[in-house]
């Protein structure tokens, strides 16, 4: 299942139907799946992510036209765009499946704003750290945490 899903995303980014392509997102597709089976039987890498987490996929999405608007005008002639490093309080958890889901989680949909891209996760300080090219200032938590991931207690 897997090889077969990372195919479709190969087509879709190739956007192609030669020959030449398919053959080599095939090949990719294959060695793609049997490294993610390999690492998956080891169990060095589990993840685990609650369905409620992904219920709330939108949240990123929805973000991204007021996020491009942002950026066009700080672009603008006369404008002096700047910057800001961001930490957002995050409790890392423990070392289980269910945190490291979370973790990723909050990177991946952390950086899926055209603004907004999530440099790590400092698990001593507990602080989620990103760069933001167009810095907000109201909720700037909320930009950074759109589904609300921060506190292992999330809803």
């Amino acid at each position: 299942m897997t090889t077969a899903a990372l195919f479709a995303f190969w087509l879709l980014l190739v956007d192609t139907h030669e020959e030449a392509q398919i053959l080599v997102g095939v090949g990719v597709a294959m060695l793609a799946g049997s490294i993610s089976e390999l690492v998956r039987r080891q169990r060095i890498a589990q993840v685990q992510v609650r369905p409620r987490w992904l219920a709330r996929l939108w949240r990123p999405v929805s973000s991204v036209p007021r996020d491009l608007l942002r950026l066009a005008v700080a672009v603008l002639p006369g404008q002096r765009p700047t910057s800001r490093i961001r930490a957002l309080p995050f409790d890392p958890g423990v070392a289980d499946p269910t945190d490291h889901g979370r973790q990723a989680l909050a990177e991946l949909t952390g950086s899926f704003s055209p603004n907004t891209i999530v440099i790590g996760i400092d698990a001593e300080r507990g602080l989620l750290l990103a760069h933001q090219l167009v810095p907000q200032e109201e909720e700037p938590e909320r930009s950074l945490d759109r589904l609300e991931l921060a506190s292992r207690k999330t809803p």
